[in-house]
């Protein structure tokens, strides 16, 4: 009887004790307060069991983009295999996997008790379902028809990054099929991207979980995602990194808050996660190497101060040097998307929004030219006049809005790095006094408020055909920043050439 009293003491010691362990508090007598030790020992030591998993668990999680990974099957007779290294894409965080079977008998896969059917009817069978991540494991069923009757078959999928590679042993796996532009390329190999600027070096993209290869060349800079706290100078393409869904990414701009044109941009100012750090040619290094700044992207500007991308460089921090004002055709300088995503790990949303963009105005691009001439340029505060060249891409904006850049023919083109020109104010009426219609690029000098304004810079100007016929327009200052709306001036453009009745513009203004 004494035994079995004990026993029940005993239980209920334990009990309150256990009790205690989940958070509850046990008062009963003095010895709560060591109870209540041990209960506070116990939730810390669960916080921090739970911190792990979680640590775990952000280990194999990727960022948004496409991957290339190993992936090896165990199970089954060991006859089957797939294909290695598989897709990986992920999307607002969920990694989807595409599985190719070395048999095209697999009419269906059964993952985490959810049944896929095979994509690739009369090919190697082919699966496409979420994993957790990479690494990762798992198991599935396969369930093959090569025998006389269908049988499901366990299997194991493992997905991994290299641990050790050498970049000799990598093969090109393809490159991105870019539709307009030719200033860079991205191949892959393997799990990595690389990516080559034209005239501006080769970058080795290492996703997040993947090994830096060995035997790198020295003229490859190695880039380690997630890129993060980036000093973005060229302010031309932080409206494409904006669109991408990249922002985030950024952390130190060029371009004060005052200056900037792109919304998001001011408002990151505003909000204290996008912080000025000196222009270009005069970057505060102190400020960026204390908030571990892990890279820069310039404009060809830079290559006028070569030795701060060189200091820049020397402390740490690799610098990109993005030429999309080089593209000739408009669509290859907004296809710089594209590359934002890659680097960010924002591909689909980057693709979506560029293919929509280039599908919005193929009918315009299908219309007949309309034979109008269009001028575009600045009167500079000195008398000269600045015009884009006829290589540029704003020249070509206009051609393909169905008019005709009123310079072609009569400037020859060049393949300097300038985009603009000066010209004598007699050389420019002699060229342009029959254009069509005028549009004064109000990104320089200011945009214009009147025809009056415009003949206070030069009264040669009231001589001109389109003055004259009231077809003079401005853009606003907002023009060269916002790089996502290269359709919209190409839409407005077309509105002019065609006459619409929508005057709704984007970028233009009709001046009186």
């Amino acid at each position: 009887m004494k035994k079995r009293i004990a026993a029940v003491i005993l239980s209920m010691v334990l009990g309150a004790g256990m009790l205690a362990g989940c958070g509850q508090k046990n008062t009963t007598d003095a010895g709560a307060s060591s109870t209540t030790e041990v209960s506070a020992d116990a939730e810390k030591a669960d916080s921090a069991a739970t911190d792990n998993k979680e640590e775990d668990a952000d280990a194999n999680v990727l960022e948004d983009g496409t991957y290339s990974v190993n992936v090896e099957l165990s199970g089954g007779t060991g006859r089957a295999t797939v294909d290695s290294p598989a897709t990986v894409t992920v999307t607002d965080g969920q990694a989807t996997a595409t599985i190719v079977w070395s048999s095209t008998h697999y009419d269906y896969m059964i993952v985490d008790g959810e049944k896929y059917l095979n994509e690739n009817e009369g090919g190697n069978s082919t699966f496409t379902f979420p994993i957790d991540g990479v690494p990762c494991e798992m198991d599935v069923v396969g369930d093959t028809t090569a025998m006389s009757t269908p049988h499901e078959i366990d299997y194991t999928l493992t997905f991994s990054f290299p641990t050790e590679v050498s970049f000799n042993d990598l093969n090109s796996e393809g490159r991105m099929n870019l539709s307009y532009a030719d200033q860079f390329s991205v191949e892959q190999y393997g799990a990595y991207k690389l990516v080559t600027i034209v005239d501006g070096g080769r970058f080795l993209l290492v996703p997040k979980g993947a090994s830096v290869p060995t035997d790198v060349p020295s003229n490859i800079v190695v880039l380690q995602q997630p890129l993060n706290d980036v000093y973005l100078v060229s302010s031309a393409v932080m409206d494409l990194v904006s669109k991408a869904g990249a922002l985030s990414h950024i952390s130190f701009t060029g371009t004060k808050e005052k200056d900037w044109y792109v919304q998001e941009a001011a408002d990151a100012m505003k909000a204290g996660t996008l912080t000025y750090a000196g222009k270009y040619s005069a970057p505060d290094y102190e400020l960026l190497l204390s908030n571990n700044c892990q890279f820069a992207i310039e404009n060809t500007m830079i290559t006028h101060n070569p030795e701060v991308k060189e200091k820049l460089e020397e402390l740490g921090i690799p610098v990109m040097i993005e030429r999309s004002s080089y593209e000739k055709h408009p669509l290859g300088r907004l296809e710089w998307i594209r590359l934002f995503g890659v680097l960010f790990n924002r591909e689909q949303q980057a693709n979506e929004f560029f293919k929509e963009q280039a599908e919005r105005i193929q009918p315009i691009l299908e219309k007949e030219n309309t034979g109008l001439s269009v001028a575009f340029f600045a009167v500079s505060s000195d008398g000269t006049i600045t015009v884009r060249k006829p290589n540029d891409y704003v020249s070509s904006m206009i051609e393909l809005a169905g008019g005709n850049y009123s310079l072609n023919g009569y400037l020859p083109e060049e393949d300097s790095a300038l985009s603009t020109m000066k010209m004598q104010m007699e050389d420019f009426y002699v060229a342009e006094k029959d254009a069509d219609i005028l549009i004064y690029n109000g990104t320089i000098e200011g945009e214009l408020t009147s025809v009056d304004e415009l003949i206070k810079k030069n009264s040669l100007f009231a001589d001109f055909k389109a003055v004259k016929s009231g077809q003079v327009y401005t853009t606003g200052s907002n023009f060269y920043q916002q790089t996502s709306m290269t359709c919209d001036f190409i839409e407005d453009l077309n509105k002019v050439l065609t006459g619409s009745d929508d005057t709704d513009y984007h970028f233009l203004k009709h001046i009186q």
